[in-house]
């Protein structure tokens, strides 16, 4: 094994990679400099390996090697992130080379989860409002973003699968009216069912949608003027300046507020209701989960926020099955 080699299996590495970041749909500027990060440290592992001689095969002392010339006293969790990130480039080589030794984890890796913002409901009304602000738009685009983001709210979706929605895939007249949503993350298919006011908005979004597109063939249900598809890095940066308009800002120590924040607040909304509706939430939590389009309940579990108003409906839902035992020994 040469530099040469061992460099074909980083391109190899690098362009797999590439591939499955550019088939997400929110790919953006982000994770394209993440990409170039990865790269460069890889890349200096492999100048790394070929200063002292190419030594082969590569033994977990060579990656402690690296990441001890590497480290930094002021930044030490540096070597973490370069120990993972080489580590499975050295998975992929290890296909290919058995020989080629995976340094177990020697890192106890953990993500902090910073709370997620959940929206209340006089925050979701003016951000329907500031789209009043968005002047420099024709009057369909604020008409296109108030309908997003109170289907958004009132389901849960995902910002991917309102945007690739299609129009037929909106059954607006059934009875309940649903949606359609196919192929999304988990290779997961379902339906999504609609409150009538809900599905009402959407139809009044359709007769001015076909008003403005004219003949104009559109292939998503929410478009722009021309009928194309609306992308995320736009929405998302026009949805940055409705928060800026509606005066909602970040709260120290979590998350700032984001489209997939409505996500988060559907789910802690839903919950609440059902304590207050003295439901079985434990009950109710799989169909949840096949509403939210996820695996199992265990998924469901991250957007599982403890907000004030859900503490206050478990503890009282608590002291009520605690007084019906102490009633009923």
């Amino acid at each position: 094994m040469n530099i040469t080699n061992l460099s074909a299996y980083l391109e190899e590495f690098l362009a797999l990679k590439r591939t499955m970041a550019e088939a997400e749909p929110h790919y953006d500027a982000f994770d394209r400099r993440s990409l170039r990060h990865k790269e460069k440290l890889l890349r200096n592992f492999l100048a790394f390996w070929n200063h002292h001689g190419c030594p082969w095969p590569i033994r977990a002392a060579h990656v402690l090697d690296w990441l001890a010339a590497e480290s930094h006293p002021q930044h030490p969790y540096r070597g973490q992130h370069r120990f993972y990130v080489l580590r499975a480039f050295l998975q992929q080589v290890r296909a290919f080379e058995p020989e080629t030794e995976v340094p177990d984890k020697i890192f106890k890796f953990r993500r902090p989860r910073r709370t997620p913002h959940i929206f209340s409901e006089r925050e979701i009304v003016l951000l329907m409002r500031a789209t009043r602000h968005l002047r420099l738009f024709e009057t369909f685009r604020p008409l296109t973003l108030r309908t997003m983001i109170g289907l958004l709210a009132s389901t849960g979706l995902r910002i991917g699968e309102v945007l690739r929605l299609k129009s037929e895939d909106a059954k607006l007249t059934a009875n309940p009216p649903f949606l359609l949503i196919y192929e999304t993350k988990f290779g997961k298919s379902r339906n999504v069912a609609l409150h009538p006011t809900t599905a009402h908005r959407l139809r009044r979004y359709l007769v001015k949608r076909g008003e403005v597109l004219e003949n104009r063939l559109a292939k998503t249900f929410f478009t722009n003027v021309s009928g194309k598809p609306l992308g995320y890095a736009s929405t998302r940066s026009t949805f940055r300046r409705l928060l800026k308009h509606a005066g909602i800002q970040s709260v120290p120590g979590q998350r700032a507020p984001s489209l997939h924040s409505f996500r988060h607040t559907f789910t802690v909304t839903r919950l609440t209701r059902w304590h207050l509706e003295r439901r079985n939430v434990q009950e109710l939590l799989p169909h949840l989960s096949v509403y939210l389009g996820h695996v199992g309940p265990e998924n469901t579990y991250w957007y599982m926020t403890a907000t004030p108003e859900l503490l206050q409906t478990a503890a009282a839902l608590f002291d009520r099955q605690q007084s019906q035992g102490a009633a009923n020994p």
